[in-house]
């Protein structure tokens, strides 16, 4: 029989370096049969079956489109169209999985309460004009930050009800954001300028500026200190200390705009870029690999992961828009000691609960312990497995913060087994 236990534990895998693989990608169709340009793909928080996709025709001024699946993104439909000029969607946020934002090519902010069927639309800035509002992001039910083409960058602190202009703003076209925590944010744009907010979007400070006429695109936080920019022709920028400092880096062979980043943990990185290829680094960027296969025609604006550990990007197709799913991210280990080779830690990465699974070839205790990368042990338990009998233990990580842990099996003070998997949350 299958031994279930369940305790309080925060956990992460080891992930060796993977040869290319194309198949780790599936295009998924989409209802439409039309121009369509996905702009941006989100899943609402602490679940995988309900995802948003919005886009428009075209580049500018366009007609608005959002995509909406319930089944884990197996089949998606159209829950809202527009024909009116500048209601093309370049943003997506979801709060709830009913509950969401849309910023608009023509610089308004749309909100909806019935997961997408209806929207109101506020233009925020009656003075200015804003031009697209690129990315819209939130730390909570109140607290929010977008960023427009012409005029900077607003943040509210009523749920959307109202936005005011950052005081100190950073430069004309900032394209990305992304929290850090309650009150701290990044963002980056035009001339490969990064700009640090500590007063949730209040005011900003420049944190880097790069080469001028170059943009930066996508932009991703693992926690306060770990972070990375991308940018064009390759080049991207990391920070290990909160944007104190910031290390140069290109993916050889890149020749094109990097518009997505998701930083699972300080290694395991993956962009999106055009012409259509996904990017992946298991050692923090000194080697890359391709993980998708390279489809010169579509455009990849914009990826993510859901908790589960299925991959998502969105972009542009002549039928419909492209969506690409990612098979899980599997954590096999090798035979170890007197663990078998069906030791297994999944999801990777996880936002909330995971399951460590292994066979042991005698009784007795086995200690799992789940150490943080200081080294410090955060969680530890017993296990009394049946020799020979599948042991599962479900792992509740909501409460740990994210980053890098390391979860070893001991038994009788001898290491038997050791892996390290991802805490991943929502920024």
């Amino acid at each position: 029989m299958n031994k279930s236990l369940a305790f309080p534990v925060l956990v992460v895998s080891l992930l060796g370096a993977q040869a290319s693989d194309a198949q780790n990608w599936t295009s998924i169709t989409t209802p439409v049969t039309t121009n369509l340009i996905l702009y941006d793909i989100d899943f609402p928080a602490a679940q995988d079956d309900i995802g948003y996709a919005g886009g428009s025709n075209v580049t500018y001024n366009g007609h608005g489109t959002l995509l909406k699946t319930i089944d884990q993104g197996d089949s998606w439909s159209v829950v809202w169209s527009s024909t009116a000029s500048g209601t093309g969607i370049t943003a997506l946020y979801f709060l709830s999985t009913d509950t969401g934002f849309a910023g608009t090519q023509g610089g308004n902010l749309m909100k909806t309460t019935d997961g997408g069927v209806t929207w109101t639309s506020t233009d925020f800035d009656l003075v200015n004009d804003q031009g697209d509002v690129n990315d819209v992001q939130f730390h909570d039910n109140e607290h929010g930050v977008l960023t427009t083409n012409y005029n900077g960058t607003y943040f509210t602190t009523d749920g959307g009800a109202t936005w005011n202009p950052a005081t100190t703003n950073p430069g004309m076209g900032q394209y990305a954001l992304c929290y850090v925590d309650a009150t701290t944010l990044f963002s980056c744009g035009n001339d490969q300028s990064i700009y640090k907010s500590t007063d949730g979007g209040a005011t900003w400070t420049s944190s880097f500026q790069g080469t001028p006429q170059t943009v930066s695109l996508g932009i991703d936080f693992l926690d306060a200190d770990h972070g990375m920019v991308t940018s064009e022709e390759g080049q991207y920028f990391k920070t290990t200390d909160g944007g104190a400092t910031w290390t140069p880096g290109a993916i050889p062979g890149q020749s094109g705009l990097m518009r997505g980043v998701v930083m699972l943990d300080p290694d395991n990185i993956f962009v999106c870029a055009t012409p259509g290829q996904v990017f992946r680094t298991v050692d923090g960027g000194t080697t890359w690999t391709d993980d998708s296969g390279v489809n010169p025609d579509p455009s990849y604006y914009a990826i993510t992961f859901t908790p589960d550990g299925t991959g998502w990007v969105s972009g542009s197709g002549a039928t419909g828009g492209t969506i690409l799913k990612r098979t899980p991210i599997g954590v096999h280990v090798p035979e170890q000691g007197a663990i078998d080779r069906t030791f297994t830690i999944h999801p990777n990465p996880v936002s909330s609960t995971m399951t460590v699974e292994f066979r042991a070839d005698r009784g007795g205790p086995v200690d799992l312990t789940v150490v943080d990368g200081s080294g410090k042990v955060v969680q530890a338990a017993r296990i009394l497995p049946d020799p020979g009998v599948g042991t599962h233990a479900q792992v509740d990580l909501s409460q740990e913060p994210a980053g890098l842990y390391t979860v070893n099996l001991i038994r009788e003070g001898i290491l038997i087994g050791s892996r390290k998997i991802s805490r991943v949350g929502r920024q």
